[in-house]
């Protein structure tokens, strides 16, 4: 079973969301916007989701909610999204086994981790371990690593990583790589034996991540401007760098100018929220929304960057 899921995360060369948690205004649950959004996404183009990750507020969440999140994805997505996969990181071993056990009960593509990142693993034997223990809770599951270190603050050299937890690990077959270190990522894709696969996490830096080898991207920004990374993955296919370098720039200004306004998750929330067609409401707390001043300055900067045009084919 881990095989074929394995073949099917490295077939799949689109780009996955990384969904927003829908919350409502009182901080609860929304899980009944997820059908709408699998729809919304569909007509973009983006064909898998990254699900309960930082933009998904997973850490924030109980490990209840984020099996009804995870619940509600697998379900809406079947028939209709290539690949969906869990992320199940936490502090405690045992919460996290227990969620990407049930990630394995309930259909998933596969799962993904965030290191723990309070006891964080000192070196590749602790972290090694730390996905030991996770593929012995879900052993038909593909496992790969989200590496974050911006946010998590454990530092690796991945593609010295990679192979050897794949040793003690067989269904481990790849990463989130949402880091800066070019090095790192291109020598990943120099490795010898059978190849991993690697997501890129920058929505802003997809060009260059493709000349390294990526052929997968996960991002916030995909939630309402997918055909913008579709429209540089496709440029970059056929060779027209120029091309994909200028849609790749309109995808950078679009970042920058937004997320001026605030904390980025809460900002993205925000322009989810003005472009429809689900509202997701505010993030979770310790991040807080945008200011009614800060607000209204966004959507007079979205207003300039056209998003009319973001969601064209």
């Amino acid at each position: 079973m881990a095989a074929e899921k394995i073949a099917q995360i490295h077939a799949y060369n689109g780009l996955y969301s990384a969904p927003f948690t829908a919350f409502k205004e009182n901080g609860e649950l929304n899980p009944d916007v997820i059908p709408t959004y699998v729809d919304h996404l569909v007509r973009l183009g983006v064909k898998a989701a990254f699900v309960n990750g930082t933009t998904g507020e997973g850490v924030s969440m109980t490990v209840e909610e984020r099996k009804t999140v995870a619940e509600g994805w697998v379900k809406a997505g079947k028939n209709k999204l290539d690949v969906i996969i869990i992320q199940v990181g936490a502090n405690s071993i045992k919460d996290a086994r227990e969620l990407a056990a049930h990630a394995e009960k309930i259909g998933a593509t596969g799962i993904a981790s965030l290191p723990p990142i309070f006891y964080k693993p000192q070196t590749n034997d602790h972290l090694i371990a730390y996905f030991k223990s996770l593929s012995e809770a879900a052993p038909s599951l593909p496992i790969i690593l989200y590496h974050i270190p911006s946010y998590a603050s454990v530092e690796i050299n991945l593609a010295e990583f990679m192979p050897r937890v794949r040793e003690q690990v067989p269904n481990f077959c790849g990463a989130k790589f949402t880091s800066t270190d070019v090095r790192d990522l291109l020598a990943c894709h120099n490795l010898p034996g059978k190849p991993f696969k690697v997501l890129s996490g920058f929505d802003e830096v997809l060009l260059p991540c493709l000349s390294c080898g990526v052929t997968s991207a996960v991002g916030a920004t995909y939630n309402f401007m997918g055909p913008l990374g579709l429209k540089i993955m496709e440029a970059f296919r056929k060779g027209d760098i120029e091309g994909a370098r200028k849609i790749q720039n309109q995808v950078l200004e679009a970042v920058l100018t937004l997320t001026k306004h605030g904390q980025g998750i809460a900002c993205f929330k925000a322009v989810m929220n003005i472009l429809g067609p689900i509202n997701v409401g505010p993030p979770r707390v310790p991040l807080v929304p945008l200011s009614p001043e800060a607000l209204l300055k966004l959507k007079e900067d979205l207003k300039k960057l056209k998003p009319e045009e973001w969601s064209k084919m």
